[in-house]
Order: C-alpha cells, then structure tokens, then sequence
C-alpha cells in the first residue's frame, strides 16, 4: 500500500464540511430554512480554493507523497475521469455562483440558478465520493 501524500490527505479531509454544506444548503432550500445563500457560497468558494489549488499543485509535481502509486491501466483511467468531473464541477460551481448573483439581481437569466445548482449537487457527490472511496481504498485499506 502506498503512502498518501499530506496533500492529498488533507484535501479528502477538508472536502468533508464542503458535503456538510452542500447537503445543509440543498436541505435549507427545499424545507424553506434560512442561510442557504451563505452556507452555498462558502460551500461552492471553500470547494473551489481546494479544487483549484489541489489541481494546480498536482500539475507542478507537487504532493505526490513517495511515488509508489503507479499510474497505470485502472489507476491512470480512474485519474483521468475524476479530473474530468472535477473540472466540470469547477465550471458548475463558477456558474451556479453567476446564475444566483443574476437571480439576486432580478435577471431573468437567474431563473436556471435551482437546475444547475442541482446538476452541480449530484455530479458534486459523485466526484467526491469517488475520490473519498479511491483514497480509503488506494492509501487505507
């Protein structure tokens, strides 16, 4: 088993208030609780800070932990698919912010602000969970 990078450990470990966040906005929406505009915007601001500066540091070489995690056949795909998800929810979260910023606003075009932000609610959940499970599995288990 390799060892994980402190990297990547920390990133498995700060995404979990971001799940806690998104289900607590997606919960306050649907209940009529009050908050979800703030719980949301720190939930999609704090996931894009990780996101982005994980996946910055992972194209420089950096955290790689002792580099005994081959990326080969199974490893490298799994890779390859979860970055592409990670990156359609980056450009989910950036315009679920602009659809509810428009929607504050009056703009009709705010009106797609609920459908996105549930399309980026579940591809969230299954990028992260994806990643959770490959990191338990790959570096715990």
């Amino acid at each position: 088993m390799p060892d994980p990078s402190l990297v990547s450990t920390l990133i498995a470990v700060a995404l979990i208030p971001v799940a806690i966040l998104f289900t607590y906005t997606l919960l306050s929406v649907r209940k009529g609780w009050k908050h979800h505009r703030l719980t949301g915007l720190i939930a999609i601001i704090w996931d894009l800070t990780i996101s982005i500066g994980y996946m910055v540091l992972r194209s420089v070489g950096g955290g790689v932990g002792d580099g005994s995690l081959e990326l080969t056949g199974g490893v490298l795909a799994y890779f390859i698919i979860h970055g592409i998800l990670a990156s359609i929810v980056i450009v989910l979260e950036l315009l679920t912010l602009f659809l509810g910023w428009s929607k504050m606003k009056g703009n009709e075009v705010g009106k797609w602000h609920g459908k996105v932000s549930n399309v980026l609610f579940f591809l969230w959940w299954v990028t992260f969970l994806s990643g959770e499970v490959f990191y338990v599995v790959h570096y715990l288990l």
